[in-house]
């Protein structure tokens, strides 16, 4: 692995992600302004983004990688044991977790916005929204498996690619927003969706050279499981301190008439460019960090072998 070359693809594809972004916010802005509308999008918008943001992507990544990349290294079953119980049990999670909101939507609505709950028409919109774009949390959380996958073998390309299809997914609905009027809002929504769908679909279509689903129920928890989970709640707490802060954010914003707007357009404004160069790195370097962890376990000191190692995977390629 070229560590140049795989930051360059991944830092890439993420600025275009990025960009594409600012486009679909800006387009958002033109047709729904900081509007009533705007305000219950962006709720209906925010609650399944937060939660995949907590669960998934560099929290998930995180505790999945250095877990599945020893296992790969000592053997190739032991690693799609290991992938496959973590997909069962992540996609009985998302599902039940999924089903849960739906069924309790609206009160989980006037926890998340309490300050709709004056307006009956504002409060059963986002409740009618947020019904919709709520799949689109399991959809992009099983993308991030997937990307984990992708990412431990060292292909960056489609994983950083895969946010790129929301975004051009909601740019070519925004293009008809003069056709659809307030009928946008639910187009927009069913697009996130739809959008979360592809993108596990583009996902699974290059993770599965590595990883074929095998639906199986019937698994045991066992150590490595155990150990995955460990790593994966610090994770989920370090992340969820950033997440509570948007959310209560948005909880008193719900209080003031287009507040939500004027707080989505702000934080996307700040998050167009953060941090590109430092994710890009950090996600193409665990793999690498986690497999010369692992061997170091193996009482491997030599340090020629690190020296080889590192000469073979970063400067020869």
């Amino acid at each position: 692995m070229n560590l140049v070359k795989s930051t360059g693809t991944f830092g890439f594809y993420t600025i275009i992600s990025r960009l594409l972004g600012y486009l679909r916010d800006v387009l958002i802005a033109i047709f729904l302004g900081t509007s009533f509308l705007a305000d219950v999008f962006f709720v209906a918008f925010r609650i399944p983004n937060t939660f995949r943001r907590l669960f998934a992507e560099g929290t998930f990544n995180a505790a999945f990688i250095p877990s599945y990349t020893s296992e790969l290294v000592k053997k190739k079953s032991g690693s799609q044991n290991f992938a496959n119980e973590i997909f069962n049990l992540l996609f009985l999670g998302l599902l039940f977790l999924v089903l849960i909101i739906e069924v309790f939507m609206p009160a989980f609505v006037r926890l998340i916005a309490p300050g709709f709950v004056d307006n009956s028409e504002k409060i059963q919109l986002a409740v009618n929204l947020t019904r919709i774009t709520m799949p689109f949390l399991m959809f992009v959380s099983l993308s991030s498996f997937f990307a984990a996958i992708l990412n431990s073998h060292n292909k960056f390309a489609a994983a950083s690619a895969a946010p790129i299809i929301l975004n051009i997914v909601l740019i070519g609905i925004l293009f008809f927003g003069k056709f659809l009027n307030d009928k946008l809002v639910y187009y927009l929504s069913y697009g996130v969706s739809i959008a979360g769908l592809l993108q596990l679909v583009f996902l699974y279509q290059f993770a599965k050279k590595f990883y074929f689903i095998r639906l199986n129920f019937n698994f045991k928890i066992d150590n490595k499981v155990k150990f995955f989970f460990k790593k994966l709640l610090p994770s989920i707490f370090s992340s969820g301190v950033t997440q509570i802060n948007i959310l209560v954010g948005t909880i008193i914003a719900s209080f003031q008439a287009s507040a939500v707007s004027y707080l989505y357009y702000a934080d996307r404004i700040y998050q167009i460019n953060l941090a590109i160069a430092g994710i890009a790195i950090g996600v193409v370097i665990l793999p690498q960090l986690s497999q010369i962890l692992f061997l170091k376990k193996k009482n491997l000191h030599n340090p020629r072998f690190y020296f080889f190692f590192i000469f073979k995977n970063y400067l020869l390629q």
